[in-house]
């Protein structure tokens, strides 16, 4: 019996919208999934990836943790490209923790070749969705989106098992296409590039891949030349981001490429035993795409290991240096955004980085005023043109980090960073303030007495300490440090009314010029002023919840 045309058309429409309605369900759980884990584990993954080594078999350790916890090897390989892009990890140092990316991506594959039926995954969906509505705690709200999402990803599956089981029954044209079109082994990766491209996400295609193995639509050998496609589609975000990087970071898109296209070139003539071999691994033709995903990403990273050298030559042999390049003016570029966690971290260093500026500059300041060195004076204004540059690059990028992708305690954090560079680029502006205090005695010949010498040199390097063991405490998240920087700053207080009568004493005795008096002072306000940051900063440690 012939099948009716608006048959047809409601079975297509059915296919249509099961399979592209379950691969947008899938790809919105895999998105919705990375950003809950990155809430839960983003901060070990951005320790993880700033302690990475030259020692391939650690750093590829430290990526294959670092995809497990954000479920994607794009947003770690474009972490990377913004590590190596601001100088604070070496392009061979991207390719270790590169090489594990490859084998934490495989996880996802794993996971969804269960067969896992309706009543399991609406129970998961349930759970999920109901436990953050009872469960006020931020760590069992998190918890339960976990596994909201673990059962829309099961859910997702099924929609594109469903929409696929139909080509397997009612259309034969297209099933032996795909798998006639889908053996060729050239054609077979090009269509899964194609498709990893457009959707951005080799778990994506592989998932739909494994969805169509378990509806019968495709066949071991076909899926196998599908997924090994895949691994290089996912690649064109990867040299888009390169595009107008740092040379190392261009590299290092560059090398991402091709670890996966030498990896499908080597396995292209063993593709025949390759599959036999696949067969053995399980009798369910979902669990050995899986598989297959997983033992060839695993053995092209095993692969490259003991030859990293030979990459790094190669891609710099690709790609030269650029005479005159500046790599890593800031510890941190906009390519972090994909790991906010990571993002945040790295803003924090660079706030550190110019708080330690902004610490010299006092000290040159210092000398500047008391010894009379110019060159010293000199230096502060270069120092406070960079320190200015730091603060507006780091303003705008903290900016740019999306709250909603990270808990309460980050979240919380990113605005103290956002108080903590306002006092370290002020501290600044105060030490400029000084040096040209430094400038004025010395163009008008103002003399300190000895007295107001030793006065300044004692409340100077009061100020240093303060100021200096507020920043440690930051950069040590120490609160007993920033309680005794806090006490510090009252001495400062305390120092700065003492001095300033010892000060108008002398004025009245007639031992210190007339001249000296508003430069004495201004230069105890400043230094108060100094001291009333540190004491900002000391708070800010204090109340942190990380």
């Amino acid at each position: 019996m012939a099948t009716h045309p608006l048959d047809m058309q409601a079975t297509e429409l059915f296919i249509v919208v099961n399979l592209v309605g379950g691969l947008a369900l899938f790809m919105y759980a895999i998105t919705l999934l990375r950003d809950t884990l990155g809430k839960i584990s983003g901060k070990r993954v951005a320790r993880m990836l700033e302690k990475a080594t030259d020692n391939p078999v650690k750093g590829m350790g430290v990526g294959t943790a670092a995809t497990l916890m954000t479920q994607s090897s794009s947003i770690t390989v474009l972490t990377l490209i913004g590590f190596v892009n601001a100088g604070i990890m070496t392009f061979r140092q991207s390719v270790n923790v590169m090489l594990g990316s490859e084998i934490g991506t495989t996880i996802t594959a794993q996971l969804v070749s269960f067969k896992i039926g309706p009543d399991f995954f609406w129970l998961l969906i349930s759970v999920g969705f109901f436990v953050p509505m009872f469960w006020k705690n931020e760590k069992a709200q998190l918890i339960g989106k976990v596994v909201f999402c673990l059962g829309l990803l099961f859910l997702a599956m099924n929609f594109m098992k469903e929409g696929a089981a139909p080509l397997a029954t009612d259309y034969p044209l297209f099933q032996s296409l795909i798998n006639d079109y889908g053996a060729i082994p050239i054609i077979g990766i090009m269509i899964g590039a194609l498709i990893a491209g457009i959707t951005q996400s080799s778990s994506a295609t592989t998932s739909l891949v494994i969805a169509m193995g378990m509806s019968g639509v495709i066949g071991l050998a076909p899926a196998i030349t599908l997924i090994m496609g895949a691994n290089i589609g996912t690649c064109f975000l990867e040299l888009a981001a390169g595009y107008g990087a740092t040379t190392p970071a261009k590299r290092t898109a560059v090398a991402q490429t091709l670890i996966n296209v030498i990896g499908v070139l080597v396995f292209l003539p063993f593709l025949g035993p390759f599959t036999a071999f696949i067969q053995t691994t399980d009798v369910d033709l979902a669990r050995q795409i899986a598989n297959a995903h997983t033992i060839f990403n695993v053995s092209v990273s095993l692969m490259f290991i003991p030859l990293v050298g030979l990459l790094v030559k190669l891609c710099e042999r690709l790609i030269p240096d650029k005479e005159g390049e500046t790599i890593g003016k800031h510890l941190f570029d906009d390519e972090m955004l994909h790991m906010p966690q990571v993002a945040l971290l790295e803003a924090e260093n660079e706030i550190l980085r110019t708080a330690d500026i902004t610490i010299e500059m006092i000290q040159l300041s210092k000398a500047a005023l008391l010894e009379l060195d110019k060159e010293a004076a000199k230096k502060v204004h270069r120092l406070e043109d960079e320190v200015d540059d730091k603060c507006r690059a780091t303003e705008r990028f903290i900016d740019k980090i999306r709250e909603e992708q990270l808990d309460e305690a980050m979240t919380d954090w990113r605005m103290k960073l956002l108080h903590v560079l306002t006092d370290v680029e002020r501290v600044g502006d105060l030490s400029q303030n000084l040096a040209e205090f430094a400038e004025d005695r010395l163009k008008n010949d103002i003399e300190f007495s000895k007295e107001a010498i030793e006065e300044l040199n004692k409340i100077f390097d009061l100020v240093i300490v303060t100021y200096s063991t507020a920043i440690k405490s930051m950069r040590t998240k120490n609160k007993t440090l920033a309680r005794t920087a806090e006490r510090l700053e009252d001495d400062i207080d305390d120092l700065e009314r003492a001095l300033k009568i010892s000060h108008m004493e002398r004025i009245h005795a007639g031992t210190c010029q007339p001249e000296a008096d508003a430069l004495f002072i201004e230069t105890l306000r400043n230094l108060e002023r100094i001291g009333d940051h540190a004491d900002n900063i000391a708070l800010d440690i204090i109340r942190d919840r990380i």
